[in-house]
């Protein structure tokens, strides 16, 4: 029963730290206009404090992962955690420069690279099997809901309180999860602790890149992280720019997507004891097809557009799980590392993709729809990769 409650609790923790990283984009993404107009700055430099963060929290995760391992996972959770507060702080500073500005995110990008790393880590200390993705399923869903949900929290609360008041919820919610986790959490990491010689920590990533099993399965967990960000960059520019909807009136449309997350992870959890994982990894790319070319085929009103991003959603949810279990399970011993070295390349095929959106302009339904189906068959490529059979 005890056994049963801590790994109740351990699953709670590892949703509110993985959604640290995706809060802390979303909830800033509404306020970045207010930002610009109140420093007078322009609006491409803006942008610099989505950039810095994202180019701190991916990279820094290759350091945390052999650090978890070798020296556990709530000190690192535990300092990881002060530092993002630390940057958060300096951003809630008065009359803050955006110069300072931007130290601070970089701080905070940093010190939040834990999460990603010990959430999941933390999770493969704990289950295994259909556990182990029932498990990834909660995260996974808290990691796929939060960049949905956020702009919308994030909206709300900088129209009525000022864009400093964004940053201020940002500190306030760390700082209440650090002082959980620093009187709470307990270690999960029972494994023998592993070298910190750059030699073995780089021979344990080269070991995993040469893994097909590796690749094929973060490949498609990358690829589908990455899917989903183009979603959530485009939509906006559509639902305003095209159909003129206010940034009000998206948020609340916006919740429909979340709400495909949410029942794809529900389905993944009641089919797991009968249907295997490989089947739901092959299944899911064909969700995203059906998705890009419902967009390529309706008109352009706001239901009939929302229902194909819902689908692409509902595919989101039933493949993360699956593809993040199966990713880990062979790898207990070297947990940290896996998951570092996922969460990184992660973070770097959705920047790399979303920079290619911006160079090449897609920003219109018909260059979402062509976008997305052209996702769906690298997924499907790589569900046979993974897995095998198509």
């Amino acid at each position: 029963m005890l056994s049963r409650l801590a790994n109740h609790s351990r699953l709670i923790f590892a949703c509110l730290i993985v959604s640290i990283g995706q809060l802390s984009v979303g909830l800033l993404l509404p306020v970045l206009p207010a930002i610009s107009n109140s420093l007078a700055e322009d609006a491409n430099r803006v942008q610099w404090l989505i950039s810095i963060y994202l180019c701190s929290f991916g990279p820094v995760q290759l350091l945390y992962g052999p650090l978890s391992d070798a020296k556990g996972r709530r000190p690192v959770l535990i300092a990881g955690l002060a530092l993002a507060i630390t940057g958060v702080g300096v951003c809630l500073l008065p009359n803050i420069s955006f110069e300072w500005l931007l130290v601070g995110r970089l701080l905070q990008g940093l010190g939040a690279g834990c999460g990603a790393v010990v959430s999941r880590a933390m999770l493969r200390d704990s289950f295994a099997g259909p556990y182990l993705r029932n498990a990834l399923s909660y995260v996974a869903m808290a990691a796929a809901f939060t960049p949905i949900v956020a702009p919308a929290v994030g909206g709300i609360i900088g129209y009525h309180f000022g864009w400093h008041s964004v940053f201020l919820a940002m500190w306030l919610y760390l700082l209440s999860l650090w002082l959980l986790l620093f009187f709470r959490f307990e270690e999960t990491h029972t494994q023998p602790s592993k070298s910190l010689q750059l030699t073995t920590i780089v021979a344990n990533y080269r070991y995993l890149l040469s893994c097909r099993h590796f690749l094929g399965h973060g490949g498609m967990l990358w690829g589908q992280f990455s899917l989903m960000m183009v979603s959530i960059s485009v939509m906006p520019y559509i639902m305003q720019h095209h159909i003129g909807m206010t940034t009000a009136q998206y948020g609340r449309w916006a919740l429909l997507p979340a709400l495909g997350l949410l029942l794809g992870g529900m389905i993944n959890n009641r089919i797991q004891h009968k249907v295997s994982a490989e089947q739901v990894l092959r299944v899911s790319p064909y969700l995203q097809l059906a998705a890009g070319g419902w967009l390529l085929l309706v008109p352009t009103q706001p239901g009939w557009l929302i229902a194909g991003i819902f689908i692409q959603a509902l595919g989101n949810g039933m493949a993360f799980p699956n593809a993040m279990s199966r990713l880990l399970e062979p790898y207990k011993d070297l947990a940290g590392a896996a998951a570092a070295l996922s969460g990184a390349l992660q973070m770097l095929s959705a920047a790399l993709l979303t920079a290619a959106l911006v160079y090449l302009g897609v920003n219109d339904v018909v260059s979402l729809g062509i976008c997305i189906l052209l996702g769906a068959l690298v997924l499907k490529l790589l569900s046979w990769c993974a897995v095998g059979r198509w």
